[in-house]
């Protein structure tokens, strides 16, 4: 079954949890970038409520066509209990390109049973 993990990772710790599902699967890996500014305090405050708004961005070319693989691993972070505004631009750009499809969501802190879906 070929397979791709494609992230978003704005601190490095969904990238740490992606590359170890690319390991022990020994697949194909891309990183989704986002073009906006997203780092420090103000860069945090502000990805929560583009979450929290359901609000897509912009996001650098894929290198990787989802349409060519059996199984579609997407991880994202948490942003105040939403999937993050660059997973879910993806997900919008190519959702009529997936097969099979599989999440995975990293988050810090507590109280993450009322996360929303895409």
């Amino acid at each position: 079954m070929k397979t791709l993990v494609v992230f978003y990772s704005r601190t490095g710790n969904t990238r740490r949890v992606a590359e170890e599902i690319q390991n022990s699967l020994d697949c194909d890996i891309e990183e989704i970038i986002d073009t906006k500014k997203r780092s420090g305090p103000l860069g945090y405050m502000k990805s929560g409520r583009d979450a929290s708004s359901g609000k897509l961005t912009v996001l650098k070319d894929i290198t990787h066509d989802p349409a060519s693989y059996d199984l579609l691993i997407i991880g994202t972070p948490l942003w105040a209990w939403h999937v993050s505004t660059p997973a879910r631009t993806y997900i919008h750009q190519n959702h009529t390109k997936f097969s099979k499809v599989a999440f995975f969501c990293t988050a810090g802190g507590k109280s993450f049973g009322g996360t929303s879906r895409t």
